[in-house]
């Protein structure tokens, strides 16, 4: 029976697409879907990443998804199980371009639709405004003051200033994360409110921006403790976050706009 690699790739021939063809269209690296076609995992992130990974490749050129994913299995189970990986270290290197741009993309397009509300609420509440208010007073002249005039009274060096009344921020409405890779290269596999779930890489000295209206469930962190998350402008704590962390992989971890203070540290 021909294995999984061979059938993608039959498939693939037979619409007449390239590799580079379904990089494009699925966001997925070049050299990982060369990878899928030969049958070697090695290089791929494992687990439910490289599953998600056979099951785009699987949609794109007509095969079932299922019976990827089950062929994929098996020859895992034929091989050993899936090649040990120790950390998510280096991902970055791996990344196509392809698949970072695509998700940069979308969270262009979500600060736009976000800075175009804001803009609008702004013009609204002060431009808007401004023409029911009522016609300003005519001049007055003002007569030329005597020579005998009591001259005006000049505060002294020492006197302080009147202070200025210092605006009070706007409050955020839903919930805006912030994370930075500050040691290393990490992985993340993420869903927004009730979105698609999304997997984006984090260079080393990067920072990525989240926005939710409720909440974050983040699927896995990959190498978590190198990372510094700020949610609303506030910092949260590693160990708040995975309390029960054995390694540098955590599942599972959801952040939303009600929990957040919780994990502040």
């Amino acid at each position: 029976m021909a294995s999984l690699g061979q059938q993608l790739k039959k498939a693939r021939e037979e619409r007449g697409v390239t590799i580079h063809d379904i990089a494009a269209a699925t966001h997925l690296g070049a050299r990982f879907l060369q990878a899928i076609e030969n049958d070697d995992y090695k290089i791929l992130p494992g687990g439910v990443f490289n599953r998600a990974f056979v099951r785009k490749f699987a949609r794109h050129v007509g095969m079932d998804e299922e019976q990827a994913v089950r062929l994929y299995e098996e020859q895992l189970r034929e091989s050993g199980g899936e090649p040990e990986k120790s950390s998510y270290l280096g991902l970055g290197d791996e990344m196509e371009a392809k698949a970072s741009s695509g998700n940069s993309a979308l969270l262009t397009g979500i600060l736009i639709v976000l800075l175009g509300a804001i803009g609008a609420a702004v013009y609204l509440a002060f431009f808007r405004g401004s023409d029911e208010l009522s016609p300003a007073p005519a001049l007055v002249s003002t007569p030329t003051p005597q020579p005998t005039a009591t001259p005006t009274p000049v505060e002294s060096p020492g006197a302080s200033p009147s202070p200025t009344a210092t605006p009070t921020p706007e409050p955020i409405s839903g919930l805006r994360l912030q994370i930075t890779a500050t040691q290393d290269d990490c992985w993340v596999s993420f869903r927004a409110d009730g979105g698609k779930n999304e997997q984006v890489t984090i260079a080393k000295g990067e920072t990525r921006e989240f926005l939710a209206d409720e909440k974050i469930s983040f699927i896995r962190f990959g190498n978590l403790p190198t990372l510094n998350i700020l949610a609303n402008g506030r910092k949260l704590s590693i160990e708040k976050l995975a309390p029960n962390r054995k390694g540098l992989v955590v599942d599972n971890v959801v952040i939303s706009k009600d929990n957040y203070q919780g994990f502040i540290e």
